[in-house]
């Protein structure tokens, strides 16, 4: 009898350890990950601040983004790749990234590099561990290695970035952006002026639905660069609703769509209705991590 419960409890034992491997290697790697790329290199240097978003495909593919800051900077890149369930190694097809010993980001150089990366899987963490390199200017670029950990917030990077800023041996101290983080977002994206709207009174109501099925996008909206909305989720039937005061001056009315995620459905869409008392406006917004939608208000005589 005792050999039975021994025999049980090791088949147990057993079961539990299988089930948990099975689940570490049907591990998603969809959604966002976050870590510092640190060049392999001797000398002090400067470190990247990275966000890798996935999103898994058929056939092993895999899309999505690579945004960074570095230095006084933030960029974005979209990935394409593969990722091996059986190896667990993900690959990253080229894409520029900016050369570590740039101090000029407006004529910075761009080193096109690969991804080479391994999960690791346990109950308490997922990471990616590996690095960037580059083919053609293996001398000149040196690879880039990082840890990128998985995360289902949306406050990391900022977290990532307040390390950046206090961390002497990583970052300098004058070369920490002055400009909030809104602000920064805001700039390293590029802004698409979609309509320019003529309205008569000296407030307008504004109403943002989700533009057709709900697939839980989020977003913030901007007037004249100061947030009035902060990571709202957009709803297909209740509307995120606010006035705003119109500028007889149209640089001073403009109101940008900022994309917090991407949704389940890319890219962020939203329904914008602009009213006043002779006029109703309807306008199809889309944003991403590469560019802000946005639209301005005209004050015309009524």
């Amino acid at each position: 009898m005792i050999k039975k419960n021994i025999f049980y409890a090791v088949f147990l034992f057993a079961s539990i350890l299988f089930s948990g491997a099975v689940k570490l290697q049907a591990q998603d790697v969809s959604g966002k990950w976050y870590g510092v790329a640190t060049p392999d290199v001797a000398e002090p240097a400067n470190s990247f601040l990275c966000e890798l978003i996935i999103e898994k495909k058929a056939k092993n593919k895999i899309e999505g983004y690579l945004n960074y800051y570095f230095r006084n900077g933030y960029f974005t890149n979209k990935i394409t790749g593969s990722y091996n369930p059986k190896t667990r190694e993900l690959s990253i097809n080229t894409i520029p990234i900016l050369y570590y010993k740039t101090t000029k980001l407006e004529i910075g150089i761009d080193c096109n590099m690969l991804g080479s990366f391994l999960l690791k899987a346990s109950r308490v963490e997922s990471s990616f561990t590996g690095y960037f390199y580059s083919k053609e200017y293996a001398y000149t670029c040196p690879p880039l290695n990082i840890s990128f950990v998985k995360s289902e917030t949306e406050s990391q990077l900022e977290k990532l970035e307040s390390h950046f800023a206090t961390n002497d041996t990583v970052q300098p101290k004058n070369t920490v952006p002055t400009l909030s983080p809104d602000l920064k977002k805001l700039n390293y994206r590029r802004k698409e002026v979609v309509r320019i709207l003529d309205v008569v009174e000296d407030s307008v109501l504004i109403q943002l639905y989700d533009n057709g099925e709900f697939d839980h996008d989020s977003i913030s909206v901007y007037h004249n660069g100061k947030a009035i909305v902060k990571n709202e989720l957009l709803e297909v039937r209740k509307p995120i609703s606010f006035k705003i005061y119109v500028d007889s001056i149209e640089a001073n009315n403009e109101l940008i769509l900022f994309a917090e995620n991407l949704g389940s459905i890319p890219p962020n869409a939203a329904l914008m209705i602009v009213t006043d008392k002779h006029n109703r406006y309807e306008i199809h917004l889309e944003s991403d991590y590469i560019k802000n939608a946005a639209i301005r208000l005209r004050k015309r005589r009524k």
